[in-house]
């Protein structure tokens, strides 16, 4: 069945007002993993000690790799919730393009 074209444009409209709402965004992806610093004295060099967390961003540089780390829990999860933003950007765009 297919949508006139008052419904066409209330649709697109109540998408274009939806890309007002977007926060700050960032592309690439985040991992929080465990790592050793090799230091033998620290609680990391220790048998079954899970490690010191790492938190990274992971993202393309024309067309290279590149990783950004964070230095605390709160500013790996702003560029957490950035990333998730950015998702959502990419979903709107490609419902507003399916639309038109």
């Amino acid at each position: 069945m297919s949508q006139s074209l008052a419904d066409l444009e209330a649709a697109r409209a109540q998408l274009l007002q939806q890309f007002l709402t977007l926060g700050d965004f960032r592309p690439g992806t985040v991992s929080a993993t465990a790592r050793r610093c090799g230091r033998p004295t620290y609680h990391c060099a220790r048998p079954g000690d899970p490690g010191h967390p790492q938190f990274r961003l992971l993202r393309k540089v024309k067309g290279k790799s590149v990783a950004e780390s964070f230095a605390t829990p709160l500013a790996f999860r702003k560029a957490a919730e950035e990333v998730a933003e950015f998702h959502r950007f990419q979903r709107l765009s490609a419902e507003l393009t399916a639309l038109n």
